[in-house]
């Protein structure tokens, strides 16, 4: 017996949307200031992202809720195909349609009680995905929203950072790996607390250097260290404290690349590993998914071309390591503390499930 496959999308999707040639002009050059590098750091992109979402969204011509969560969607496939390294771009993306979503509570399975939907409904009701009622005038409520959005994110750093005092304590010894400007800004934070910190160098040497004589200059204890001594100082350490690119559903984190190493370590001499995590980064794909955003970085940042040996050498250099939820202690977030495991319940809070998959 033949068994006809149905490659269709879901009734609830329809066919993909095309854009109209403004949007996709703002969308080239909003990917090609990231690609340049004009655009660097998962903050600002985020930042970004949100102003080329409220641009589009302000353009549109009275649209129907329906036609808002196709356009939408269709930017967001544009960005994931552009930029799949670009987490936070895409959760901005999702932050939006939940947002249109939930301007209209007729349908509520469009809201976090979607994910409450039985197999029996999925199954036997396809339409009840569909986008949600058309209802009233939506661009002035998201407008509202993204603005809220927009200021979430300009006191993200501020509100990880004003945690720092409750998790690094006076005379601990803190290892932090690379640099990172959030992870800067935490320790920063702490200084009053007078702490000593290891700051193991990564690949970009010059980078570390630099944020240990800022922080050095700042009031803190610093000591450089080699990222291949970081075993051997581990069971002296009384905390981990890195920066995460992404936290992914189920509770792992990518990092920048040796950071899986360092946690590793951590977690055979049993000592707790903090991950700054604002609710930007947080993403609702799986770490099986990884080899779709896990993009390689140049070569020469794990062997340089003046070596004798990159004229024969065949150089792999990922971008960034994975590290699972069992080497990480705490997500500290916008919110608050968070354990790994808690990271599903505020993913449902902050996206629709139907929004996982763009």
């Amino acid at each position: 017996m033949k068994i006809k496959t149905n490659n269709k999308m879901p009734p609830s999707e329809g066919p993909a949307k095309e854009l109209d040639e403004k949007c996709e002009e703002l969308i080239v050059k909003y990917v090609s200031d990231i690609r340049s590098g004009k655009l660097e750091g998962s903050l600002n992109i985020a930042m970004a992202t949100v102003s080329l979402l409220e641009q589009i969204i302000s353009e549109s011509q009275n649209p129907t809720a329906f036609e808002l969560c196709s356009t939408i969607r269709a930017v967001g496939r544009q960005i994931v195909r552009a930029l799949p390294q670009e987490l936070a771009a895409t959760n901005m993306v999702r932050r939006v349609l939940r947002a249109i979503r939930d301007e209209q509570p007729s349908n509520a399975n469009q809201s976090g009680e979607g994910a409450g939907e039985s197999l029996q409904r999925l199954v036997l009701a396809p339409h009840s995905r569909a986008a949600p009622a058309d209802t009233k005038d939506l661009i002035e409520p998201v407008r509202d929203f993204i603005a809220e959005l927009r200021g979430e994110l300009d006191s993200s750093t501020q509100s990880v950072c004003g945690q720092a005092r409750e998790h690094v304590h006076a005379d601990e010894l803190v290892l932090t790996y690379g640099a990172s400007r959030l992870v800067e800004r935490f320790l920063r934070a702490a200084a009053p607390r007078r702490y000593r910190l290891l700051l193991a160098e990564s690949s970009d040497v010059k980078q570390s250097h630099a944020m240990a004589a800022r922080l050095s200059a700042a009031g803190v204890n610093v000591t450089l260290v080699s990222a291949a001594a970081v075993t051997a100082l581990m069971s002296r350490v009384n905390k981990v404290v890195l920066g995460a690119r992404a936290a992914l559903a189920g509770g792992a984190a990518l990092a920048r690349v040796g950071a899986h190493s360092v946690t590793l370590a951590a977690q055979h001499y049993s000592v707790p590993v903090l991950a700054l995590a604002p609710l930007y980064k947080l993403s609702p794909l799986h770490a099986c998914e990884q080899h779709h955003f896990n993009v390689p970085d140049s070569a020469h940042s794990a062997l340089p071309y003046q070596s004798s040996e990159s004229a024969t050498a065949r150089v792999v250099a990922p971008r960034y390591d994975f590290i699972p939820p069992n080497h990480i202690t705490l997500f500290i977030t916008n919110l608050g503390g968070s354990s790994p495991s808690y990271i599903y319940r505020l993913l449902s809070e902050l996206y629709d499930p139907s929004d996982y998959q763009l």
